[in-house]
C-alpha cells in the first residue's frame, strides 16, 4: 500500500517541527510538504495532489473559506488551532474532517487521520 502524501499548513515553524516529528511516527504517512502561508500551500497542493492536510485556520495569507474555494484538488482537511473548535463558527464554509488543538499529541493526530476514511 502507497503511503499516504500529507501537506502542513502552518505559520508557526516550532508546531511545523512537531507535527513532522510526530507524523514521522505513523507508518503509512508521507508528508510532502509544510508550508507557512496558504498561497505557496495552494500552489503546492495542486502540484503535490496530498491527500489530506493539517490547516492552521489562522495563517497569512487567504483566510480559510477562500483558501479551500481557490483548490482545484480537494484533500480532506484537519484543522489545527490555539483556539478551541468553537472558533470554527466563524469557518463554516471549511469543510474540515476534524479538529486539533495545538499542542498535538501522537494519539490525537492517529485519530484525527483515521477519521479521513481513506
Amino acid at each position: 500500500m502507497k503511503p499516504l502524501k500529507c501537506i502542513i499548513v502552518e505559520d508557526e515553524p516550532e508546531f511545523i517541527e512537531i507535527l513532522q516529528f510526530l507524523l514521522s511516527k505513523i507508518e503509512g504517512i508521507e508528508i510532502v510538504g509544510a508550508y507557512g502561508d496558504t498561497v505557496n500551500a495552494a500552489i503546492q497542493i495542486e502540484k503535490r495532489k496530498p491527500d489530506f492536510i493539517f490547516l492552521d485556520i489562522n495563517i497569512s495569507g487567504l483566510e480559510g473559506p477562500e483558501f479551500v474555494e481557490v483548490l482545484d484538488h480537494k484533500p480532506k482537511i484537519i484543522v489545527i488551532s490555539a483556539h478551541t473548535e468553537g472558533f470554527m463558527k466563524h469557518y463554516p464554509e471549511v469543510p474540515y474532517v476534524d479538529f486539533v488543538q495545538k499542542p498535538p499529541t501522537l494519539q490525537r493526530l492517529k485519530e484525527a487521520i483515521a477519521k479521513c476514511q481513506f
